[in-house]
């Protein structure tokens, strides 16, 4: 018998360190689930401030001190979601979710460490889960969004304070700033919308719409508010979401390897892709350039955290 104490708190929780406490799936061949998270720890395509690789397992640590923890939560194999207070009902009730663990990245080798993501990714959606990519700096996004050829046409939306559209940087053509610009050259994606924008140089600018690439500045952006900029994202029969969490204002996000003043508050981003889910069909999202070690606080991963379950949250709503 236990006290009442015993039962609302216990001396030892044991507890796998997952994202949202979603069970491990160590095996892609036996995965059965509805989401799919997958960590790529991998900043070697980051020009100042590395830092990123520590990104995937920051945000699996930020329900360990935020309220998404401590039982709050629960996407084990009961699916029980979570209790919203604002609408007085239990969230992402009945989704499954895994944690298929981190990509295993090779010191200096980029195509090879690409290349595992894209297999990676590729394996998830063949058995037909969402594939959440945890970064890692933005580099990743070209990989992770290789893996979707079988998505064609596939648009992308791109939150992010940069361009991340330039062709190359001293001739090395894949880093953390032109990871949209190789998305661009894939086949199978048509439009790209670039959100939040607010620090580029004219000519990256120029060839991103001459491109046809949609730009709405973060002034704009702020003008519009969220539902009116989301309203000018051309529709789409697949769309891919990639947040850069330097879209953040500093203030909401330190810890990131680019931070720029005067960006998107979390409400605004939360609502914009809350519009997004509701309008589009979203089959897959990453989640970048979280930094750990320029953020004592850990607020750029809770909010990362808390990001993406909102998105999820959109994506696969209420049933009843």
């Amino acid at each position: 018998m236990t006290s009442g104490a015993e039962e609302r708190w216990p001396d030892v929780r044991a507890r796998s360190r997952t994202f949202y406490d979603a069970p491990s799936c160590d095996d892609l061949d036996t995965l059965d689930a509805q989401v799919a998270f997958v960590g790529m720890p991998f900043d070697q395509g980051t020009f100042g401030r590395p830092g990123a690789r520590f990104g995937p397992d920051a945000v699996r640590d930020a329900r360990s001190y935020s309220y998404i923890g401590y039982g709050g939560m629960q996407f084990d194999q009961q699916a029980a979601g979570y209790f919203d207070s604002d609408r007085a009902t239990e969230l992402l009730r009945g989704v499954t979710m895994a944690d298929c663990g981190n990509v295993t990245v090779v010191p200096s080798d980029v195509l090879d460490n690409f290349q595992k993501l894209t297999n990676v990714v590729e394996k998830i959606t063949s058995r037909r889960s969402m594939p959440v990519v945890i970064g890692g700096d933005h580099a990743i996004t070209f990989p992770a969004v290789r893996g979707l050829g079988k998505f064609e046409p596939l648009d992308i939306v791109h939150f992010d304070a940069h361009m991340d559209y330039s062709h190359e940087t001293q001739g090395v053509l894949y880093t953390h700033g032109s990871p949209i610009r190789r998305c661009r050259e894939l086949p199978f994606v048509r439009a790209i919308s670039s959100i939040g924008i607010r620090k580029e140089s004219r000519k990256v600018y120029d060839e991103a719409i001459a491109d046809g690439n949609l730009v709405v500045t973060t002034r704009r952006f702020k003008e519009l508010g969220a539902e009116a900029a989301m309203a000018l994202v051309p529709p789409s029969e697949n769309l891919y979401v990639t947040i850069d969490i330097d879209v953040l204002d500093p203030s909401h996000a330190p810890g990131t390897g680019t931070p720029e003043v005067g960006g998107l508050y979390y409400e605004e981003l939360r609502d914009s892709l809350v519009h997004l889910a509701r309008s589009h069909n979203v089959v897959a999202f990453d989640m970048v350039e979280v930094a750990p070690p320029y953020d004592h606080a850990d607020i750029t991963s809770m909010n990362a955290a808390r990001l993406v379950i909102d998105f999820l949250t959109e994506i696969f709503p209420p049933q009843d």
